[in-house]
């Protein structure tokens, strides 16, 4: 299991901690605090056991050598991932003043659509509504903030495209545990001693050159939001993709100035236009005030109004507030 590559570094305290499948993120401040996310709800977990900065760092710089990179007082940010698609975070000294901080986002298991049902977290009809949107290729955007669940239901939804079809899935870090068998699986990598950087922007652009069905993106980050835009845009339907954002309606504006940012002598309006040509849903998740994960909005959208200056949406779901 992929635990088993960094369990030895730590004391047995914090590797049961790792192996504790009730646990979706592990946070460990130094040795200020370590703390866990169960269901949503942030736990203090008391050690009995002291541990100290040095042996915290020193487990770390392991771990890191362990998944082919390297962190020191010159590189004291990490953001790497386990074989299984967990991602390791690290920000250590001199920036993290008291001690290393150490964040393992955990995968114990993906759910499938039925099961997001079942739970609350996706209304029955909203899924067959989504689903039908994929079939018909049309562009979506899953939106939310961290931790509320915006890769699970992207995999759940992945699982329901044929599995005939062709996907180029770029991520940064690569987590989503896709089963198609025509499936290339890209990861964008930063720049370090010995590896020159590969943008989630080169990627989208290799990707139209290798025949996909569906260009899957993990999450839009910065300038790579224009390329998309344009892959969008230019015949390649059905792209799905997640982004961080406050509500649906903020996921297009967020995804327009990103697209901006990476083109800044365009007309806003133009850009703003061709964010509102390419999407043509968006699905936000959050987790709610009890910490349960859940889809919050279903809005469609069919363009962009200049007069107006908005986009053209419909609301098709809205949660209650209780």
């Amino acid at each position: 299991m992929s635990f088993d590559l960094i369990l030895p570094f730590f004391p047995e305290e914090l590797q049961a901690l790792f192996l504790d499948p009730s646990i979706s993120d592990l946070m460990i401040n130094g040795t200020t605090g370590v703390f866990a996310d169960r269901g949503g709800v942030i736990d203090h977990i008391p050690l009995t056991r002291e541990f100290t900065n040095d042996r915290l760092q020193a487990a770390i710089e392991r771990v890191a050598r362990k998944l082919g990179q390297d962190i020191n007082n010159q590189n004291p940010i990490l953001n790497t991932r386990l074989p299984d698609g967990s991602r390791v975070a690290v920000v250590g000294p001199p920036s993290s003043i008291n001690g290393p901080t150490l964040t393992v986002r955990k995968f114990n298991r993906w759910f499938t659509s039925d099961e997001l049902i079942a739970s609350g977290s996706l209304p029955s009809l909203i899924r067959d509504d989504v689903v039908n949107l994929i079939l018909k290729r049309k562009n979506g955007i899953i939106s939310g903030g961290t931790g509320s669940g915006k890769s699970t239901l992207m995999k759940a939804l992945l699982d329901h495209i044929p599995m005939t079809e062709r996907l180029v899935v770029i991520e940064q870090p690569a987590e989503l545990n896709i089963s198609h068998p025509n499936a290339v699986r890209w990861e964008a990598v930063a720049a370090i001693p010995g590896q020159v950087a590969v943008t989630p922007s080169q990627l989208v652009a290799a990707a139209l050159r290798h025949r996909p069905d569906r260009i899957i993106m993990g999450e839009i980050r910065d300038e790579c939001g224009y390329d998309l835009l344009q892959a969008m845009n230019t015949g390649h339907g059905g792209t799905l993709s997640t982004l961080h954002a406050d509500s649906a309606w903020d996921a297009l504006d967020r995804l327009a100035d990103m697209a901006l940012s990476a083109r800044t002598n365009l007309d806003q309006a133009f850009v703003r236009s061709q964010t509102g040509k390419a999407v043509d849903f968006v699905l936000h998740c959050e987790r709610d005030h009890k910490g349960r994960r859940r889809v919050r909005e279903l809005i469609t959208v069919s363009g962009y109004s200049h007069a107006e200056q908005c986009f053209l949406t419909e609301e098709v779901y809205r949660a209650s507030d209780g």
